[in-house]
């Protein structure tokens, strides 16, 4: 059974025999399987439990002979193992229900045939004991290129899947496919924003991000570490609280005046955020910190949304150093592992005497050990070094 390109002509979905509410319940699970700390999961229990099925599987990723496929199964069992041996690391060679042409559901004993499936190294060796004998497959082409699978498995005393059974899936299959391109599309933007919290964090700046009403929506490691110290500014109740009752008006002030400098922004994003910047004193005398605000545009769809972030607050302490990877520094610049430790005192604004007495070693030798740093990162004075070593992708590391 086959479909034109991605579309499913109604009449499929008249064979399927969905109610109008068993069919918007399945597919609000397909769309909100991305999203679901196991994927998919309320999905696939909906359409094995629909279909009378012993297990349903999402496989986003097929093992290959170097790595282990992505797969998602209900009722939960990992990956079908025997004997230390599952499906991810063993099984999959043996497989032989697999490449179903594209927008076809179709049956293992229709596909592979059933005295040939019967005789399969997998089922004999897996599936038999797992009581797995009859499985509905489709395989669902990705925007990516990948090819997912979804499969179906019934138990030896079940009977084998219907016309009907397959229709319901192909009706299902667009859906599972726009499903996956979204949860694709959401992984590389988390990937992504792994990437650069992580740089940020390195670089121990501290950024939190607050709705319309100075909620605290998102707070990175920095900022928790930052305002866990309780010294002059907190958070608490979910919000930036300040020991001194004129930084507390001040900050409100610019983060109003900061999200009412752009209520919407236009569909091309022209629109400027406003940045408002302050410094706070600190009871224990440490040095002021140093507060940025930017307004986050927002487009007119979301302007409803409670939870839409309305502005950015970014708070940096200039006593702090970024944390850096001497091995990185090390790579970048050709250094010993002792140069490499004695530049990072000089970046974090150590003398030659303190970094004499850090490293154990006298003051002559971390004259030579500065001098061969300064040949290898092409610089002659040490505020060049500071400079380089600052501007250099070692904090990012």
């Amino acid at each position: 059974m086959a479909t034109a390109g991605h579309l499913v002509e109604p009449s499929v979905y008249a064979s399927a025999g969905f109610t109008v509410a068993q069919l918007g319940e399945l597919l609000e699970a397909i769309y909100r399987g991305p999203l679901e700390e196991s994927p998919w999961s309320g999905a696939l229990e909906s359409v094995r439990v629909l279909l009378n099925a012993r297990a349903a599987t999402l496989i986003l990723r097929p093992p290959t002979l170097d790595r282990p496929g992505a797969m998602f199964n209900m009722p939960p069992r990992g990956t079908y193992g025997r004997h230390g041996a599952t499906y991810n690391s063993y099984y999959h060679s043996l497989d032989p229900f697999i490449d179903i042409p594209p927008g076809t559901v179709t049956t293992v004993d229709k596909f592979v045939g059933a005295e040939a499936w019967c005789r399969s190294a997998i089922y004999q060796e897996l599936l038999r004991d797992l009581d797995m004998r009859y499985i509905l497959g489709a395989d669902i082409p990705a925007a990516d290129g990948v090819v997912c699978r979804f499969r179906l498995c019934r138990g030896h005393g079940d009977g084998d899947f219907s016309a009907r059974d397959e229709a319901a899936c192909l009706a299902l299959l667009p859906h599972f496919r726009r499903a996956v391109d979204l949860y694709s599309r959401i992984d590389v933007a988390e990937s992504e924003r792994g990437i650069y919290e992580h740089a940020v964090d390195r670089m121990l700046i501290g950024m939190v991000v607050l709705d319309d009403q100075g909620l605290v929506l998102k707070a990175n490691a920095a900022v928790r570490a930052l305002l866990g110290e309780n010294d002059g500014i907190r958070l608490r109740g979910g919000r930036i609280e300040f020991a001194d009752a004129r930084d507390r008006s001040r900050f409100r002030e610019l983060v109003q005046r900061s999200i009412d400098s752009i209520s919407i922004a236009p569909d091309d994003g022209a629109a400027a955020p406003r940045v408002a910047a302050m410094s706070l004193a600190r009871p224990s005398g440490t040095g002021r910190l140093e507060v940025l605000i930017r307004a986050i545009p927002i487009r007119e769809w979301s302007d409803e949304n409670k939870w839409c972030p309305a502005c950015v607050v970014v708070i940096r302490d200039p006593a702090c150093s970024a944390q850096t990877s001497v091995e990185v520094l090390r790579q970048l610049f050709e250094f010993t592992p002792t140069e490499a430790a004695l530049a990072l005192l000089m970046a974090n604004g150590s003398s030659l005497e303190d970094a004499a007495r850090l490293l154990k070693v006298k003051s002559n030798t971390v004259r030579a050990h500065l001098r061969s740093i300064f040949q290898k990162a092409g610089v002659t004075r040490q505020a060049e070094l500071v400079r380089t070593l600052l501007n250099s992708v070692v904090s990012l590391s």
